[in-house]
C-alpha cells in the first residue's frame, strides 16, 4: 500500500470522527433546548392553577378596631327615632286602674271521707244473702253485707241460757222463803224468757244479803257470759256502717273466713272530702268554716268545700300544709281532682298586664306621644296568664306587641 493510500484513508478515518464529534454536540444542545421547554411548560402550568385556586378562595374578612365610642354611635344611629313603627301594627293596652284581689289557686284530690278495710272477727262459711259483695256494688246504711255461718254458735248459745235458767229455777224455793219481798219478780223473769231471744236485764236485788245470796249460786257469771256470747253472735252478720260502695273483695260465697282476715274494703257514698296543699301564708288565713268553690276541667259543675281540717305539719319537701275541705254538691266522684281560688286579700290602684307585656328587666314599653318608651314597674303578683303590677297612670298607652330587637326610643307613624 502506497503512502497516497495510506493518507487517504488516514483521513477518512479522520474525517468520519470529526463528523461523530458534530452529531454528538448537535444531540446534546436539542436535548438541553428540550429540557429547558419542558422546564418552562411545566412552570407555566403551575402558575396557572395557582391563580385559578386563588380566584376560587373567598376573602377573609379584614378585621378593624372599633372603639367604645364608634360602637356607641353606632348603636345611637341603629335605635334612633328615624326607623317608625305604624300604629296599627301594634297591640296597645291603654290603662284604667281599680283593684284587684288577690287570690291562691287550691287544688286537689276527691277522697271519701269514709274507707273502711272489713275483717273477719269470727270463724264460719260465708253464706248466700240478698247483697253480693262485689266491686261497685252500692248499699245503704244498716244493709247486711255478708253473713257467716252462725247455726253451730247459736245452738251452743241457747244451751247455755237453758243451763242458766235451770240454775234460777234451783233456788226459787230459798228465794221464796228468805227473800219473800221480791219473790214475785224474780218469778216473773223467768215466765217472761222466750227461747232465742236475748237475755233481758237482772232483776234488781233489794238488800246486800239477796245479792251475796245471788251471787253464791253464779247467777251473775252465768248471765254475763251468755252476754258476752250474744255480743258475739252479732258479729257473724256484718252490716254497713254508713251508705257506700265496695271498692274491693276478697271472698266470696263458701269461702272458709278466720277472725283477721281481711273481707274487702268500702267507701261512703255521700260524704267526701278534698285534700290540698296550699302554702304557708294561705293556711295561716284559711280558718274553720271557710268556703271555696271548686270547679273541674273533666266536667262541669261547681262544689263548695268547708275547711273542716287543717294540719299542724309542714311537709318538708313542698313547704305545704295540707288542708281538708268538706264538699258538698252533687256529681261527686272519688279521684276527681278540682281547682278553687281563695281571696286573701285586695291590691288598691293596680293594673293587670298579660304576663307577655313584662320584660325580663320588669319593665313595659310605653306609647309617648309618637316614641316608643321604656318604665319600669313593681309587680306584685303573678296570675295563671296576666301580672299584677303597680306604677303605671290611668291612661297610658301600654304596648304588648312582641318586638325581636330593642325598640325603645323609635318613632311610630299615626
Amino acid at each position: 500500500m502506497t503512502n497516497s493510500h495510506l493518507f487517504i484513508v488516514f483521513k477518512n478515518m479522520t474525517d468520519g470522527h470529526f463528523y461523530s464529534k458534530i452529531s454528538i454536540k448537535l444531540h446534546l444542545q436539542i436535548m438541553k433546548q428540550l429540557c429547558l421547554f419542558g422546564f418552562a411548560l411545566l412552570l407555566l402550568l403551575q402558575l396557572s392553577s395557582c391563580r385559578s385556586s386563588q380566584d376560587q378562595t373567598p376573602a377573609k374578612p379584614v378585621a378593624t378596631s372599633v372603639t367604645p365610642e364608634e360602637e356607641k354611635e353606632n348603636q345611637e344611629v341603629n335605635t334612633s327615632p328615624t326607623t317608625q313603627y305604624k300604629k296599627s301594627d301594634l297591640s296597645i293596652l291603654y290603662i284604667a286602674q281599680g283593684d284587684q284581689k288577690q287570690r291562691r289557686m287550691i287544688s286537689g284530690r276527691v277522697v271519701p271521707k269514709h274507707r273502711t278495710q272489713i275483717f273477719a272477727e269470727v270463724q264460719g262459711g260465708i253464706m248466700p244473702g240478698g247483697l253480693s259483695f262485689k266491686e261497685g256494688i252500692s248499699f245503704d246504711k244498716d244493709d247486711v253485707l255478708l253473713e257467716i255461718d252462725k247455726r253451730e254458735f247459736t245452738l251452743g248459745l241457747e244451751a247455755q241460757r237453758s243451763a242458766f235458767l235451770n240454775s234460777l229455777t234451783g233456788i226459787m224455793p230459798d228465794m221464796k222463803s228468805d227473800y219473800p219481798e221480791n219473790y214475785e219478780v224474780w218469778l216473773a223473769y223467768i215466765q217472761e224468757y222466750q227461747f232465742g231471744a236475748s237475755l233481758p236485764p237482772l232483776p234488781k236485788t233489794l238488800s246486800d244479803n239477796e245479792k251475796y245470796f245471788v251471787t253464791s249460786y253464779q247467777i251473775y257469771n252465768q248471765y254475763y257470759s251468755i252476754k258476752a256470747q250474744e255480743e258475739r253472735l252479732k258479729k257473724y252478720t256484718i252490716r254497713a256502717p254508713y251508705a257506700g260502695t265496695i271498692t274491693q273483695s276478697s271472698i266470696d260465697i263458701g269461702s272458709l273466713v278466720t277472725p283477721g282476715q281481711q273481707l274487702g274494703t268500702i267507701i261512703s257514698r255521700y260524704s267526701f272530702e278534698l285534700e290540698a296543699g296550699v302554702d304557708i301564708e294561705t293556711a295561716q288565713r284559711l280558718k274553720y268554716g271557710d268556703k271555696v268553690t271548686f270547679v273541674s276541667n273533666d266536667i262541669e259543675g261547681k262544689w263548695t268545700g268547708q275547711v273542716v281540717r287543717k294540719n299542724k305539719i309542714i311537709d318538708p319537701t313542698t313547704q305545704n300544709v295540707p288542708i281538708y275541705f268538706r264538699l258538698s254538691g252533687k256529681g261527686i266522684q272519688p279521684g276527681m281532682y278540682l281547682e278553687g281560688q281563695y281571696k286573701l286579700k285586695t291590691y288598691k290602684d293596680v293594673t293587670a298586664l298579660p304576663t307577655s307585656a313584662i320584660k325580663r328587666d320588669g319593665s313595659v314599653l310605653l306609647l309617648e306621644g309618637d316614641v316608643i318608651r321604656s318604665k319600669k314597674v313593681e309587680t306584685l303578683e303573678f296570675l295563671t296568664d296576666s301580672v299584677i303590677v303597680k306604677g303605671l297612670k290611668d291612661g297610658d298607652a301600654v304596648i304588648i306587641t312582641h318586638f325581636e330587637q330593642p325598640v325603645e326610643g323609635k318613632k311610630v307613624a299615626f
